[in-house]
């Protein structure tokens, strides 16, 4: 029975495998530090114990915005794309922003993530023209 619930420690296994589909490159993961944090909403999609899928809502304070939400690393293993759980686990953390008052929802998306891009435009999401600027500070 396929389930979206919070991230639990022992996730792990699973999500280091679904980060590396998602990045194309190792990633390693600290589930204490992630379901630990009082910013951050990290939910699952459970398959009879086997995790499928990942997305976190982060959450922080914008003194012109008030509460903003940032919807990070989505992604559903590769197995199971195409069956409509890219956008039930949206749903839920919508849900949960709403529930938190989050006045304001983001994400970025790789333009070559034309499913995913459309799956957000569908939940309405809008594109920005504003450029994002980062910095690697380690």
């Amino acid at each position: 029975m396929i389930t979206i619930r919070d991230l639990e420690i022992e996730d792990k296994k699973y999500l280091e495998n679904l980060f590396a589909q998602l990045t194309q490159k190792p990633v390693k993961l600290d589930p204490v530090f992630l379901k630990e944090s009082d910013f951050s909403h990290c939910r699952v999609i459970d398959d009879d114990g086997k995790i499928i899928g990942f997305a976190a809502l982060i959450i922080h304070p914008v003194p012109t915005k008030g509460l903003v939400g940032r919807v990070e690393d989505v992604v559903i293993d590769e197995k199971y794309r195409g069956r409509g759980l890219g956008r039930k686990i949206m749903e839920d953390l919508i849900d949960i922003a709403r529930r938190e008052k989050i006045e304001i929802l983001n994400l970025t998306s790789n333009p070559r993530r034309v499913p995913a891009r459309k799956l957000y435009e569908s939940l309405g999401f809008q594109l920005s023209d504003t450029g994002v600027f980062w910095m690697k500070l380690k």
